[in-house]
C-alpha cells in the first residue's frame, strides 16, 4: 500500500509548521498595504546593523538616516565592487562586510560574468528571510489546491559544500543549507532526506528521487527549472522496470551511483511495497508507459515560468496531465525577490520585508537612464533593471535581471522576470554572459588555429534538450574537422568558466554547442539591416556575440560548408 497518510506525530508537527506559515502569510499580506514604510524600515535596519563594518564605514552608513541619504551616498554596485570584501569574509574577516556578531553560515556559489564564480555570503538573517519567503509561497500554494495537505513534497537539493572557503565555511548551493536547516515538522513533509544533496551524479539523483517518491500517491514537485521536472518524468518512463522492481523489493539498485554512506542512510528509509509496484506495473503495461500523471495525484507543481522557460511548459500536459503550475518566484543565490500568489502567469509581489528594492528603466534590455525608481514609482507595463540591497552584504546591487510590472496588489508592484539583460542568455538557468562567450571563443580560436571575424552564439530550441548554435559564415567552415574542434573547444571552455552551464550540460538539460553555417556576407547584411531598422549610426551599433532569443537563430538559413 502506498503511503497516503503520515503518522499522527508527523501530522501534528506538520500542522504546527502550517500554523507558523499561515502567520507569516498574514504578516506578508499586511505588509503589502504599507510597502513604502516596510521598505524604509528594512533598509535602515540593515544600515544600522552593518554601519560598523569596513564597508559600512567606507560608505558612511552611520550618517544615512533616510532612504534618500542612502541613494545619494551609496553608488550602484556590481559583484566586482563587493568582491574584495567578500574575499576578506571568506578569509574569516566577517567585519569587512558585516557588523560585529553577524554569523555567516556559508557562501552560496553562482556563476559570475567572468570565469570566477560569485560567492554570496549567507548570514543567519539572510537565511531567515529566505526560508520565510518559501513558507509564505508554500502556504499560499497549499491553500489554493485541494489535496495539497495530503501530499508529500519532492524537491531536489544540491550540496552546500562543493568546496570550502579559507575560513572553513562551506561554499555551494543554498538548497543544501535550507534542507539541513529544516525544522523537524517540516522535514517530515519532504520525500528526500538531506543526505541526497551529496549525490553528485544527476541520473542517480533523479532515480533516487523517483524511487522514494513512488512510495506515495500524492505529490507536490518543486524545482526552479521546469527542465528538471521534465527530466524526472522521462527518467520515470525510461527506467520504470528498474524502479518498480526496487519498489517491490524495498531496495535501491546497485547500478545506481550512490556512495556507501548515503546508500546506507537511504536503505533505512526504503520500504518494500509489492502491491504498489504491482498496481503501477499494470498501469504501465496497459498504457505502454509510466508517467507522473499515471503514478501520482499532482495538486500543484512549482517551477519558474518566465522568460525562455515558457518553452518547456508546452510539454507539461504530456507528462503531468492537468496539474496546476505555480511560478516559485524570482529567486537566486542573491535572495528571493518575488512571491507569486496565484497560478496565473509568473508575476508576484515583491518580497518587501526581505530586501530593499530599486529599479532602473530598461529599453530593449539596455538601461534607459541613471536615476533609480522605488517600487511605488513603477508603471504597470514598464520594464526595469532590478537593484537590491539585502542581508547578504549587497547594496544597490545590479543583479542584471530585467523585469516587467504586470499590476499592483495592495499598493505593491507585481513583477515578472523577462531576461538577464541584453548581454546574457539563459535557456534553463545557465546565465551565460557575452563576456564569457567572447573569452571562450577567443581561447578556442587560438587553440584550434582558426580565424573568425563575425559570429554569434544563439539559443536554439529543441526537444528534449535545447542547445546553443555557433553561427559562422560558409568560408570559415571550409575545414569541417577544424570547425568541429572549434565548437567542441568553445563548449568545453564555457563549461570551465560557468559552473551553471556546466551543471546543465552534465545533467543533459542543455545539449552541446552545434555549428550553424550561413552564407558568406550574412553577418554584414544583418548588421546593416539592424542599423537601418533602429535608425542609429554605425558608431552606435554593437554586434551581438550572444543572443538568448530562440527566434533569432531561425532568421538565418543554413547552407552546407564549403567542401575542401
Amino acid at each position: 500500500m502506498a503511503r497516503d497518510e503520515p503518522p499522527l506525530l508527523r501530522r501534528l508537527a506538520a500542522r504546527l509548521v502550517g500554523w507558523e506559515a499561515l502567520r507569516l502569510r498574514r504578516a506578508f499580506l499586511r505588509n503589502l498595504r504599507r510597502s513604502s514604510d516596510v521598505q524604509r524600515r528594512t533598509l535602515l535596519g540593515m544600515l544600522r546593523a552593518h554601519a560598523g563594518s569596513d564597508f559600512g564605514r567606507r560608505h558612511g552608513f552611520a550618517s544615512m538616516k533616510t532612504v534618500d541619504d542612502f541613494r545619494r551616498g551609496m553608488p550602484i554596485t556590481t559583484y566586482d565592487d563587493v568582491a574584495p570584501y567578500v574575499e576578506r569574509v571568506r578569509q574569516g574577516e566577517t567585519t569587512a562586510l558585516f557588523g560585529r556578531g553577524t554569523g555567516v553560515l556559508m557562501f552560496a556559489m553562482t556563476s559570475g560574468t567572468t570565469h570566477r564564480p560569485k560567492y554570496i555570503p549567507v548570514p543567519r538573517q539572510f537565511l531567515k528571510a529566505y526560508r520565510r519567503g518559501w513558507m509564505v509561497w508554500g502556504i499560499n500554494a497549499f491553500a489554493d489546491h485541494a489535496g495539497a495537505w495530503q501530499s508529500r513534497i519532492l524537491q531536489l537539493v544540491s550540496a552546500m559544500d562543493d568546496e570550502r572557503a579559507p575560513c572553513g565555511l562551506p561554499c555551494g548551493a543554498m538548497s543544501g543549507l535550507t534542507a539541513q536547516a529544516q525544522r523537524r515538522g517540516a522535514r517530515g513533509l519532504y520525500v528526500l532526506p538531506s543526505c541526497c544533496a551529496a549525490i553528485k551524479d544527476t541520473a542517480a539523483k533523479h532515480y533516487v528521487a523517483l524511487r522514494l517518491a513512488l512510495e506515495h500517491r500524492s505529490l507536490i514537485i518543486l524545482s526552479a527549472n521546469p527542465s528538471t521536472l521534465l527530466a524526472l518524468a522521462r527518467t520515470m518512463d525510461e527506467r520504470k522496470d528498474e524502479l518498480l522492481r526496487d519498489l517491490a523489493d524495498g531496495t535501491l539498485s546497485s547500478q545506481i551511483a550512490v556512495a556507501g554512506e548515503v546508500r546506507d542512510r537511504l536503505a533505512a528509509r526504503l520500504t518494500a511495497m509489492p502491491d504498489r509496484a504491482g498496481e503501477l506495473s499494470r498501469l504501465a503495461e496497459r498504457a505502454g508507459r509510466l508517467l507522473p500523471k499515471d503514478a501520482w495525484r499532482l495538486p500543484v507543481l512549482g517551477c519558474w515560468k518566465g522568460g525562455t522557460l515558457t518553452l518547456y511548459l508546452r510539454q507539461f500536459a504530456r507528462y503531468f496531465g492537468d496539474a496546476a503550475v505555480r511560478d516559485i518566484g524570482l529567486i537566486a543565490s542573491e535572495g528571493r525577490m518575488t512571491l507569486p500568489l496565484t497560478d496565473e502567469g509568473s508575476a508576484g509581489p515583491l518580497d518587501i520585508g526581505a530586501m530593499f528594492f530599486e529599479f532602473l528603466p530598461a529599453v530593449d534590455g539596455q538601461p534607459a537612464g541613471s536615476d533609480t525608481l522605488l517600487p511605488h514609482e513603477l508603471q504597470v507595463g514598464g520594464e526595469y533593471f532590478l537593484l537590491l540591497t539585502n542581508a547578504a552584504g549587497l547594496y544597490r546591487y545590479h543583479i542584471g535581471d530585467v523585469v516587467r510590472v504586470t499590476g499592483v496588489i495592495e499598493g505593491t508592484p507585481l513583477v515578472e522576470f523577462l531576461s538577464k539583460g541584453a548581454h546574457y542568455a539563459s535557456l534553463t538557468g545557465e546565465k551565460l554572459s557575452e563576456h564569457q562567450v567572447v573569452a571562450s571563443v577567443n581561447a578556442a580560436l587560438a587553440e584550434t588555429g582558426t580565424e573568425l571575424s563575425s559570429y554569434c552564439l544563439a539559443a536554439t530550441w529543441a526537444e528534449p534538450s535545447p542547445y546553443y548554435s555557433l553561427i559562422v559564415e560558409q568560408s570559415v567552415a571550409a575545414d569541417r574537422q577544424r570547425l568541429e574542434r572549434l565548437v567542441a573547444a568553445v563548449d568545453r571552455r564555457l563549461r570551465q568558466d560557468n559552473i551553471e552551464y556546466d551543471a546543465k550540460r552534465a545533467s543533459q538539460r542543455l545539449g552541446p554547442i552545434r555549428a550553424k553555417v550561413v552564407a558568406d556576407g550574412a553577418w554584414l547584411r544583418y548588421d546593416m539591416e539592424t542599423i537601418a531598422e533602429r535608425r542609429r549610426g554605425l558608431e552606435q551599433y554593437k554586434h551581438k556575440f550572444l543572443v538568448g532569443d530562440v527566434e533569432f537563430e531561425r532568421r538565418f538559413a543554413p547552407v552546407p560548408p564549403v567542401q575542401p
